[in-house]
């Protein structure tokens, strides 16, 4: 008797679960075309920040490598001059 009673009860609970289930509504979100505008104008500036860093590390990059090789070259031509010394 005891089991017949759980059966009925998880039954009548399954029951008011599903029909919770069919009662909620999934909402549907329709993009605003404004909203649509300010991401393109997001992608827009995102890409221009973008090619502005990668041109500044670029540049940085290109006086790093300057100064290293003016570096290089005068400890290579100082040890060229003592060699030609001795």
């Amino acid at each position: 008797m005891g089991e017949e009673k759980i059966k009925e009860v998880e039954a009548e609970i399954l029951e008011k679960l599903e029909a919770e289930l069919e009662e909620v509504a999934v909402p549907v979100a329709v993009t605003p075309p404004e909203h649509t505008k300010l991401l393109g104008r997001i992608n827009d500036m995102d890409e221009k920040v973008e090619f502005v860093a990668g041109e500044l590390s670029q540049r940085l990059g290109e006086r790093i490598g300057l100064t290293v090789g003016l570096l290089y070259g005068v400890m290579i031509g100082i040890g060229t001059y003592v060699i030609f010394l001795i």
